[in-house]
């Protein structure tokens, strides 16, 4: 019969699995029944029903239905022919794992574990870099004198919440990808944003219960969790600021660094207020705007709206006109935060939603006019929020759009 060697490590050895050659349909005389050695848990996701089953993060659109599936790669070794193997659901089809697709004839069905129990827990990151939560995460110096200054990735520390326990059978083995965070500030707020999952697999096998796991907390490198621990993104839809709403529930991190695909914006593990937005203009298209400042902005988008002061409440002293949203506000704090830090522009939103005067003669509807009561998306502490500009005021503000943005 099939057996799993200790050959892969603590998590994935010393276990027997039994009928993986029948199942396979291969007859083969007792003396070459395969050896099967467990290579690695892996979660797999779809965007939508009727998608490819894939390896890697699973991005989908609101209302896309994503799910998600565990399945576990192995390595079969028959005399002396060795190849990967996997056991998966039949309804997991087509899969993709590593950007391969999956031939019939490598997979393996979960009949040959019919005792296998599986576990589902969500992987978040702790917003605040301190348990009285006052203190984000920053990468550069916050002193005014020194302001900017690299100091070194800031480490962020992760935490599971188990959102399945332990359950056998097909149902238990698939998952709905939903974005639920496990904090009460923000449970419930949106069902968009990003979200890790981790998958335990249990095993009663020879009187001996063993448990394995896909990548989790532990799983982290100095830009934050690794992209082996499954990402699960959803987006408002295919526009700018529709890849911005996927960058919710992401840790601020102020001076958020990284190159290429390792930048921490790109791989969804921290950013701060002007690369989430080059990071959600890059993923519509973008991909030519580099990670910069608030200041080096202009470089990529045109003036749409020149310096305006608005008062306490939002209002500037003559209507802004022409703006739309997915415009980039940037803001230069007034009233107790003048000078909040050394640079012409403190931070920088987005206009989320036009809005207007409750009270007034559209019950606030949209009136095309740049206000406090607009809806703007940015980075606040410690994560992407939405919420009026008002609360941006008193300052100065300018407005930008970037030039030629597509869709994918």
């Amino acid at each position: 019969m099939p057996r799993l060697r200790n050959v892969f490590g603590p998590k994935v050895s010393g276990v027997v699995l039994a009928g993986l050659a029948g199942l396979a349909g291969l007859a083969r005389p007792a003396h070459a029944a395969p050896d099967v050695a467990l290579s690695r848990v892996v979660i797999v996701g779809r965007a939508a029903p009727g998608a490819p089953w894939r390896s890697g993060a699973t991005e989908a659109r609101l209302g896309d239905a994503p799910e998600l599936a565990v399945v576990l790669v192995a390595k079969e070794r028959a005399g002396r022919r060795v190849r990967q193997v996997v056991i998966a659901d039949d309804a997991v089809a087509p899969l993709v794992l590593d950007g391969r697709a999956v031939r019939a004839a490598a997979r393996r069905g979960w009949g040959a574990l019919p005792d296998a129990e599986v576990s589902w827990s969500t992987i978040e990151p702790h917003a605040w870099r301190d348990a009285d939560k006052r203190d984000y995460h920053s990468n550069v110096s916050l002193e005014r004198a020194t302001f900017g200054r690299w100091q070194g990735y800031d480490p962020i520390a992760y935490f599971a919440t188990e959102i399945a326990p332990w359950r056998a059978g097909e149902d238990a083995r698939r998952l709905p990808a939903r974005i639920t965070p496990s904090d009460p500030e923000v449970r419930g707020t949106t069902e968009l944003g990003t979200l890790r999952y981790q998958v335990q697999v249990r095993l009663r096998l020879g009187g001996e219960v063993r448990t394995f796991a896909s990548p989790g907390v532990e799983a982290t490198d100095r830009a934050g969790i690794l992209p082996s621990v499954h990402r699960v993104t959803v987006r408002r839809d295919d526009t700018f600021l529709g890849y911005l709403t996927g960058y919710l529930l992401v840790p601020e991190v102020f001076g958020s660094g990284g190159a290429g695909k390792n930048h921490q914006t790109e791989r969804y593990t921290g950013a701060d207020c002007a690369d989430v937005l080059v990071g959600a203009a890059r993923a519509a298209g973008l991909r030519h705007v580099p990670y910069t400042s608030v200041a080096g902005l202009p470089r990529y988008a045109e003036v749409v709206a020149a310096a305006t002061a608005l008062d306490e409440r939002g209002a500037p002293p003559a209507p802004i006109r022409g703006v739309r949203a997915g415009d980039l506000i940037r803001i230069d704090y007034g009233g107790a935060l003048q000078g909040h830090t050394p640079r012409a522009w403190d931070h920088v939103a987005v206009l989320f939603e036009d809005r207007s005067d409750p009270q007034g003669p559209l019950r606030g509807g949209p009136d095309g006019q740049l206000d406090g009561f607009d809806l703007v998306i940015h980075m606040g502490h410690p994560r992407l929020v939405i919420e009026p500009l008002s609360e941006q005021s008193p300052s100065t503000v300018d407005v930008l759009r970037w030039r030629a943005v597509r869709a994918r």
